[in-house]
């Protein structure tokens, strides 16, 4: 478990009362990574929803013919796994660590489960995601214009 008040650094979680970011603290761990750790591969299972407390990653895509992409290079106070909260639950790209670094884990089942038994609750949360989604998209528009 982690503290609530990790948590509330987050702009993810604005919004929640401290019953919410109890519950969510209640299904959360912190864990470690070194550079070169691949933290999510793309097409696996999504079972967490993960905030960045130190370090850095990138975010990749595998392209058709063997070749990857850095879609997005990951921060202090950044997501990712956000594929864990939308169906299908597969993750869409890979994730690998830059550096030595610490990050949240949310196990994504509680988390959907949270959300879904209230619906204010899940609002706040998908507002958060959807957030999340266009800077990510955002990100990759740079990324494509800076290769042409």
């Amino acid at each position: 478990m982690i503290s609530t008040q990790l948590l509330r650094y987050y702009p993810h979680f604005s919004g929640l009362s401290d019953d919410y970011l109890v519950r969510i603290a209640n299904i959360s761990d912190s864990r470690q990574f070194n550079a070169g750790d691949e933290l999510f591969v793309e097409g696996a299972p999504a079972t967490h929803f993960c905030l960045i407390m130190s370090g850095e990653v990138n975010i990749i895509y595998r392209l058709g013919d063997d070749r990857t992409v850095v879609a997005d290079t990951l921060i202090k106070g950044d997501a990712f796994g956000w594929s864990a909260l939308v169906e299908p639950h597969r993750m869409t790209a890979s994730c690998v660590a830059n550096n030595i670094g610490e990050y949240i884990a949310i196990e994504a089942e509680g988390f959907r489960h949270i959300c879904d038994a209230d619906p204010a609750c899940g609002y706040r949360v998908a507002l958060g995601l959807a957030k999340l989604l266009r800077d990510r998209l955002s990100a990759l528009r740079v990324q494509i214009a800076a290769t042409r």
